[in-house]
């Protein structure tokens, strides 16, 4: 088994900038902990819970790593500056509570970002969605430049594609190689042999494996609870390129 502290230190050496490194790994080496790297702190959650109840929450549950998100943005710095360092907060271009429907317009999403990621408030940018059949697609010209920035601070960028197949994932990062994509929910309804594609052909993709449970996507596991043999097979083949977070939301279904 790789301790905790050796998982923290690769998910930080190679998905978030090295200097991050020093900010989480006494957190890491403290317990026998869990690297959570797909949590939401959006506007209908702060009506329940506040920043200072969710990191108690996280720390009794021994999480030394909290990767956030917050819709409004700036909540996932509320839970940063209460939480200290292991918790890493990502620029979410939902900067307002219904963000996610206007982003992909509105040129004052790109300025924020470069504000927030040039001053080192945000570690990195996301979650980002795709759902087919909806707007924006993927060559809209704001996510081209938020790509643009990632690649240019050196910071991962997690994007959800709700798709068929891996193909989408795939021209991203053959496209731009310097980009750190974090594939968020394991591509969600793709197979084994989807990501295995995405695993070997893209060197600069991670997977997340946040939302594959039975009430989700599903699809990782048989009715005993174990890895299906083909997501078995593939995790040991690559076990350094797939991170697991719980992606706490309120109101999913919304």
């Amino acid at each position: 088994m790789i301790s905790s502290i050796t998982r923290c230190r690769r998910l930080l050496g190679v998905v978030f900038a090295p200097l991050l490194a020093q900010l989480a790994v006494a957190e890491c080496a403290a317990a026998d902990a869990f690297a959570d790297i797909h949590i939401h702190y959006n506007w209908d959650q702060k009506e329940v819970i506040d920043a200072r109840s969710i990191v108690e929450k996280l720390r009794a549950a021994d999480i030394a790593l909290a990767v956030v998100s917050g819709t409004p943005s700036s909540l996932a710095l509320e839970l940063a500056r209460e939480g200290g360092g292991f918790i890493l907060p990502l620029f979410s271009p939902y900067t307002h509570e219904l963000g996610r429907q206007d982003w992909y317009l509105s040129e004052q999403t790109l300025h924020l970002a470069e504000q927030g990621l040039g001053s080192g408030a945000y570690r990195g940018i996301g979650e980002i969605h795709f759902m087919y059949g909806f707007r924006p697609r993927l060559d809209n010209p704001i996510f081209l430049r938020l790509m643009s920035l990632a690649e240019e601070y050196r910071v991962p960028i997690l994007i959800h594609i709700d798709g068929a197949d891996e193909r989408p994932f795939v021209e991203l990062c053959r496209a731009r190689p310097d980009l750190r994509l974090l594939v968020a929910h394991a591509g969600g309804n793709l197979h084994a042999r989807h990501v295995r594609r995405i695993v070997e052909e893209c060197d600069n993709a991670m997977i997340d494996f946040s939302a594959r449970d039975p009430w989700r996507y599903g699809g990782l596991t048989g009715e005993d609870g174990r890895l299906l043999p083909a997501w078995r097979e593939l995790v040991v083949d690559h076990p350094e390129r797939f991170m697991v977070g719980t992606d706490p939301v309120w109101k999913v279904t919304r």
